[in-house]
């Protein structure tokens, strides 16, 4: 009997966590993917990262994601329980809520263990990864990944390059326009055309540009040379990558741990608090759960809602302290997570008493 009802629970909450968690992916890359769409139309990204910043978006959105669709999960099996009267069946036969609870354990502590993985290990990685895409976006690779009537500017803004028209198909890049500024000197080149191949002799990728002029002097000076051209070839300029190491968010967890920082310490505590957080959730759902036929699945899913909104601001909100020192470290975010068991036993026993 035991070992049915622990296949059958299972079962079902694997399939709820996997819809949930289908249904709340769908609603974040659709997010992100609309967000990253217009950064590409306004030229802030080239179109090849957009896989690629989608791809960690969704890994950064999952760490925050598995919480909420663990309590999300078992509300919706054991309101379904409740609803069909299943759950009375199951307490007549000797099967109580602890028995329930530790049937659940086996499919979420390998979730939670993934998940501390996820916010301990991946995390800053991610963040640095998502830094880096956009840094390099910043500055210039490809030609035919710039959005036509739009001046793109480096990341260190002494290189502005502009096209009216391209198409990779073809090749064809027309009225091009650069500005670039080194040393203290500026040059400005104009072509009507122009293509992009990697030129050994210059040391790698290149712009080979046709029918136009170059100006180039320094300002302030006088004295601007004008040089026309049938064709000239400019080496694209390799923009450095600057991840500031001090942002505690690109830090390892070690690093967090040596450090005595407080931002340091706020961003180690938000580390350790997801997990901590999908596990209070968890069993928040159980007392949470608890209703009559009439009431339907979804009774208390409006108030399980409320308070994971409440509690998630609430952990914002003390790491937003701790950093800034109106919060002591300890207990810092953990504080909440008292208040949250505290709020847990109260409903439980309240459960306990109303049966």
């Amino acid at each position: 009997m035991f070992s049915t009802l622990n296949r059958y629970f299972s079962k079902e909450l694997a399939q709820t966590f996997a819809g949930v968690s289908i249904i709340l992916l769908v609603v974040i890359v659709g997010q992100s993917f609309v967000s990253l769409l217009s950064k590409v139309m306004k030229g802030k990204l080239p179109s090849d990262v957009v896989i690629s910043m989608l791809g960690l978006g969704v890994l950064k959105s999952a760490i925050l994601l598995i919480p909420f669709a663990l309590l999300l999960t078992i509300m919706l099996t054991l309101g379904r329980y409740y609803r069909d009267s299943e759950i009375y069946a199951i307490k007549a036969s000797g099967i109580g809520s602890r028995s329930l609870l530790r049937y659940a354990s086996l499919l979420f502590i390998p979730l939670i263990a993934f998940l501390f993985y996820l916010s301990i290990y991946s995390a800053p990685w991610a963040e640095q990864q998502i830094e880096t895409i956009k840094q390099k976006a910043g500055g210039f690779s490809d030609i035919y990944s710039l959005t036509p009537g739009q001046f793109i500017e480096s990341n260190q803004g002494n290189w502005v390059v502009f096209v009216e028209q391209s198409d990779r198909e073809t090749g064809e890049v027309n009225n091009v326009f650069i500005y670039d500024r080194r040393d203290g000197n500026v040059a400005i080149e104009t072509a009507q055309h122009a293509e992009q191949k990697n030129v050994t002799e210059l040391g790698g990728e290149s712009l080979i540009l046709k029918k136009g002029q170059r100006y180039e002097g320094t300002p302030g000076e006088g004295g601007f040379a004008l040089l026309e051209f049938d064709q000239h070839a400019v080496r694209i300029p390799e923009f450095d990558i600057n991840v500031d190491t001090q942002n505690p968010e690109f830090k390892s967890t070690a690093e967090l741990f040596k450090s005595n920082k407080l931002v340091d310490t706020a961003e180690l505590q938000w580390r350790i608090s997801v997990p901590i957080a999908a596990v209070l959730l968890a069993l928040l759902a159980f007392p949470l759960s608890v209703t009559s036929p009439r009431q339907g699945r979804f009774a208390g899913l409006a108030v399980a809602i409320v308070i994971y909104l409440i509690y998630s601001n609430l952990l914002i909100l003390a790491e937003s302290w701790v950093a800034d020192g109106k919060l002591a470290v300890l207990p810092g975010m953990f504080a909440v997570h008292a208040a949250m068991l505290v709020l847990i036993i109260v409903l439980t026993m309240r459960r306990r008493l109303g049966a």
